[in-house]
């Protein structure tokens, strides 16, 4: 009869685990869908369009009163279907005109955690995927030019104990929809 004290861990795959632990940690887990009806469906559209409508507008928009509608806000943002109100800035207006998108694989053994700690820290980082396939990680970073873009690669990225191999895709414009949205 074998107990949990008699078995041997191999300390790669105990590695493995811990990391999984830690990744497990830092990602958001998906939340149950929640209740919606039509009007709660029209006010998100409606934010999604401009996340700066008041009550006052966004009641003459769904027929309902203003303190009707901040009741459903709260409720919606309680449900964690709303979970903030955003900015959308004009990065080239701010200097950072540049928008990279730079997948990355993580060598066997490296410690994800690790490599996504580096990378948070970065102040360019837009946005960050952990992704299945070939692939590990999709970084979209925000830079001023083609010098910031060898510096954040050569001096940052690239000595990132664990990170394998990089590419990156140079953004030539984007293009933001309601997506999903219009079926919900």
């Amino acid at each position: 009869m074998s107990t949990s004290a008699d078995q041997h861990v191999d300390p790669e795959v105990a590695g493995d685990l811990a990391s999984a632990s830690k990744l497990a940690q830092i990602i958001q887990r998906p939340t149950a869908k929640a209740p919606l009806d039509d009007v709660d469906v029209a006010l998100l559209k409606a934010l999604n369009d401009d996340s700066r409508l008041s009550q006052r507008a966004l009641s003459r928009e769904v027929g309902l009163s203003a303190p009707a509608i901040g009741e459903r806000l709260v409720r919606l943002e309680r449900l964690g279907v709303i979970r903030g109100y955003t900015l959308d800035l004009d990065w080239a207006a701010l200097g950072y005109s540049m928008s990279v998108h730079i997948p990355m694989t993580a060598a066997a053994g490296a410690d994800l955690g690790v490599i996504i700690e580096h990378l948070v820290e970065m102040p360019e980082l837009e946005d960050l995927d952990i992704v299945t396939g070939q692939w590990d990680l999709i970084a979209k970073f925000r830079l001023r030019d083609h010098a910031h873009l060898q510096e954040v690669l050569l001096v940052r990225i690239w000595q990132i104990p664990g990170v394998q191999r990089v590419e990156t895709f140079l953004g030539l414009g984007n293009y933001r929809g309601a997506g999903v949205l219009r079926d919900v």
